[in-house]
């Protein structure tokens, strides 16, 4: 397999340096160029775009939600997770709104790092186990419901789908819990994605955060 490449954005040259150690430990994982700032880090990507760039949120300069809208516009290739030490759901719905596909908070387990990354160079979003709860806790606090603003409910099942959603779950996964097919999973989020307006998975997690749907 080809070695994953990345840029780190972190205005701390020490957070920068033990990233870089963290991930070579893993023999996919190549750091190709780190970056103090926005600016540096759009500089860089003209001239060796990577598969994947780690950034900060809280830079001096151009900050790390408007870096990350200009590369998933300019290289829609390349894959954006935000690494911070900030947990406001608020800063983790404008990060997946600008094109973000993962969201890890600074004291993340390697582990989690790494299956961020390889989850974004697959197509798939990732968010901190932390963050996760968060969005979970949102979703236990009372009973189910959606704004009137959002005249469709979710079905139950849908519900568990989405609940799948939210912990980072494949549809394989998924379906092994709730004992249905993966045809039947997919079909099931495609109709979550309509009566919520998204189109994907981690912008329904959000938006599910947002509209404070609450299981029961």
């Amino acid at each position: 397999m080809a070695n994953i490449r990345i840029i780190i954005v972190d205005d701390h040259l020490v957070i920068r340096e033990g990233l870089k150690r963290l991930l070579e430990i893993d023999s996919e994982m190549e750091v190709i160029a780190e970056a103090a700032n926005g600016m540096e880090c759009l500089d860089l990507m003209e001239i060796m775009p990577p598969d994947v760039v780690l950034i900060d949120l809280k830079m001096p300069g151009i900050n790390g939600l408007e870096t990350t809208r200009v590369i998933r516009r300019n290289y829609p290739q390349v894959k954006v997770i935000v690494l911070t030490m900030y947990d406001d759901e608020e800063l983790v719905r404008k990060a997946i709104h600008v094109g973000a596909q993962g969201y890890l908070l600074k004291n993340a387990k390697r582990e989690d790092l790494i299956a961020a990354i390889r989850h974004a160079v697959q197509g798939r979003s990732y968010l901190d186990p932390a963050i996760t709860s968060i969005v979970l806790d949102q979703l236990k606090q009372g009973q189910q419901q959606i704004p009137s603003d959002e005249p469709t409910l979710l079905t139950r099942r849908e519900l568990e789908v989405l609940q799948a959603i939210v912990k980072g779950l494949t549809d394989r996964e998924a379906a092994d819990r709730m004992s249905i097919s993966e045809h039947t999973v997919r079909s099931h989020t495609k109709s979550i994605f309509r009566k919520l307006r998204v189109r994907s998975k981690s912008q329904a997690a959000v938006r599910a955060l947002q509209l404070k749907i609450l299981y029961e």
